[in-house]
């Protein structure tokens, strides 16, 4: 049986359009949690990258921290502890996300920020700087649709809180 140019040219067409309905098709909005813990993932991510318009693009403009701090004075911190040194890894523990309303979700987390020097793995252990805070903060859904961190406060962790 051989199939004529029309009938194959149906066969893709109808493909297409199907595939075009299955891309098209509304997706449902992940919830506040997971959508605050996406976030939260790029951020970390964002900041191992050392990419610091993508991590502060996470920020609101109306960001207010518990020390006092503007988005700005954020900035500043978050560029002193992301840029310093060559290799940097962020770690993401014990994320506890809470929701408060649709468009408004409390966030507990510590976050280990850890910095090597070594060139060989032997050093690795020896050579390794380790900061590590416990983050305590709201994120709210903006009007662009994006979740941003509008409060924080932040304290530093001791190694015995860390696990």
């Amino acid at each position: 049986m051989t199939l004529s140019r029309g009938h194959v040219l149906g066969v893709v067409l109808a493909l297409l359009a199907a595939g075009g309905v299955l891309a098209f098709w509304p997706q449902e909005e992940p919830g506040v949690k997971e959508a605050i813990t996406r976030k939260v993932v790029k951020m970390t991510d964002a900041a191992e990258r050392k990419d610091m318009a993508e991590l502060m693009a996470g920020v609101s403009d109306t960001f207010s921290s518990g020390e006092g701090w503007s988005k700005q004075d954020v900035k500043g911190v978050l560029l002193g502890q992301v840029l310093r040194g060559n290799w940097m890894r962020v770690f993401v523990r014990d994320l506890q996300v809470t929701e408060v309303n649709p468009s408004r979700g409390d966030v507990q987390v510590k976050i280990i920020f850890g910095r090597s020097e070594a060139d060989q793995l032997e050093k690795l252990a020896q050579d390794s700087v380790l900061s590590a805070y416990l983050i305590e903060g709201t994120f709210e859904k903006q009007s662009d649709g994006e979740w941003r961190v509008v409060q924080a406060k932040h304290r530093p962790l001791s190694p015995t809180e860390l696990f």
